[in-house]
């Protein structure tokens, strides 16, 4: 991990679906207490079921996430890129995470610690409500998109 922040990581913070409503002041608030990390392919970032202490930021690279089915198979849920964030669900309700990432590239990451994030938004209502809004709009556009492949399956049991 280091604390190199770049014109780079700036020009992904502030284009990044999550902060594209801050002023650059309200930005920051963020890009002050990140920290960053650089991984190599195949690295474990997140772990399935463990607990979650971080909000991510990609600032380049690929990573994918998966989700273990009942039979012990990872599958694919989706592949995130540059200005795409995970890591938010624990944020907003304090369970253990629900899938696990791992860097799919080379990948360069922000990270800043779920404590640093509420302290921020609960002293700034205004930052919050924007970034609050950004989230709910990220989680109900992944909704959709599983809610999609579901659909997709060639058969779904009937369970009502």
């Amino acid at each position: 991990m280091s604390s190199i922040f770049t014109k780079e990581h700036l020009d992904v913070f502030s284009s990044a679906y999550l902060f594209r409503d801050l002023e650059p002041g309200e930005l920051e608030s963020f890009t002050s207490k990140a920290q960053y990390s650089e991984l190599l392919p195949n690295s474990v970032i997140i772990r399935e079921d463990d607990q979650g202490e971080y909000l991510y930021l990609i600032l380049s690279g690929k990573v994918r996430v998966t989700k273990r089915t009942y039979d012990g198979i990872e599958q694919i849920l989706g592949v995130l890129e540059a200005e795409d964030f995970f890591g938010e669900m624990v944020l907003l309700d304090r369970r253990s995470r629900s899938a696990s990432v791992y860097a799919h590239t080379k990948v360069e990451l922000a990270m800043i610690q779920h404590s640093e994030v509420a302290a921020i938004l609960n002293e700034n209502p205004r930052i919050g409500l924007k970034v609050l809004r950004a989230f709910a709009e990220v989680i109900s556009l992944r909704l959709r998109n599983a809610n999609d492949k579901l659909r997709s399956l060639p058969f779904i049991e009937r369970t009502f």
